[in-house]
């Protein structure tokens, strides 16, 4: 197979993999989550402990998002308990990234079979989408890796590919435009890594990709947030605030990261998933550190 075409397959089976597990865990759990978030938002921080473990466990931080800004237009809960869920959705999703960067690839083959088995039967469909899930994606990371590696003597591949992220700047606007479109910033980051572990992509402008990933995934929850009340778009515009006041005061300093991330692990791809979990700690932290001021604030951007 073509190289090029088997890495574009390779990221096609990748947003198929996350989309499954997705759909497969929040089928499962959609209202157990409604309640969950609805009993544990009494302070910011107990709705970001809970935030964090509802977006863990559905492996989505749009859908946890987009859900504490339906819970805010029925007024289920106020603007204010949504932030402490917002925040910790964005710590969630780290858990995706952390797996993409673990070697899986074994494990895709019987994923996938226990994934069609327990499919066959309606109680356990939902399990079943996940499992499915599971094996596409760890089966898609080798796939690109493999297309990777069998072309890495070719110019106009490693150019292609290397293309969207040149430059930091490239990789900001790229990872933003990419997510927008694929709504999956664990898809973007996971590319990310991939292409940073074979060379085709610098540390630096993959870390951009990153901080780009985590722009773009907001634009659901915005969209999500159109018609419905002000209060709710209070939440959508939050998560936005906070990422791109994140990626915006992280990215003239990514030079002096990227380093760090190195005594860390030797792994680039590892690097990568770690910067992504420690930008989203970072940011989400120190959010909940003024979220008094930043809701005022907020308030006073979207009034009633």
């Amino acid at each position: 197979m073509n190289p090029l075409v088997q890495f574009n397959i390779g990221i096609v089976l990748l947003l198929l993999g996350v989309q499954m597990l997705r759909n497969g865990l929040v089928n499962w759990g959609h209202s157990r989550l409604q309640r969950i978030l609805r009993r544990a938002t009494s302070t910011p921080l107990k709705g970001f402990f809970w935030g964090t473990l509802a977006t863990a466990l559905v492996q989505s931080s749009t859908a946890v998002t987009v859900l504490a800004v339906g819970l805010v237009d029925g007024g289920a809960i106020t603007f204010y308990q949504s932030l402490g869920i917002v925040l910790g959705a964005n710590v969630g999703t780290c858990v995706t990234v952390q797996l993409l960067a673990l070697d899986l690839e074994a494990l895709a083959a019987p994923a996938l079979a226990a994934g069609a088995l327990l499919a066959l039967a309606r109680p356990t469909r939902p399990a079943g989408l996940a499992a499915l899930g599971c094996g596409l994606i760890f089966g898609s990371l080798g796939l690109m890796d493999a297309a990777l590696t069998s072309y890495e003597g070719s110019q106009s591949f490693r150019g292609y590919l290397s293309a969207v992220a040149a430059t930091p700047l490239q990789g900001l606007i790229s990872g933003t435009v990419l997510t927008a479109l694929l709504h999956s910033s664990s898809v973007v980051t996971g590319v990310a890594m991939v292409l940073v572990s074979q060379g085709v992509v610098p540390l630096l402008p993959a870390l951009a990709l990153v901080l780009g990933a985590n722009i773009g995934t907001c634009l659901t929850a915005v969209l999500a947030a159109l018609l419905s009340s002000r209060a709710a778009k209070r939440t959508a515009i939050a998560h936005l605030f906070v990422n791109l006041g994140g990626a915006f005061f992280l990215f003239p300093f990514l030079s002096c990261l990227a380093p760090l991330l190195s005594l860390l692990t030797g792994d680039a791809a590892r690097q990568v998933a770690h910067f992504h979990t420690l930008f989203n700690l970072f940011s989400s932290l120190a959010a909940l550190a003024v979220i008094k001021p930043l809701a005022a604030f907020l308030t006073w951007m979207v009034p009633d």
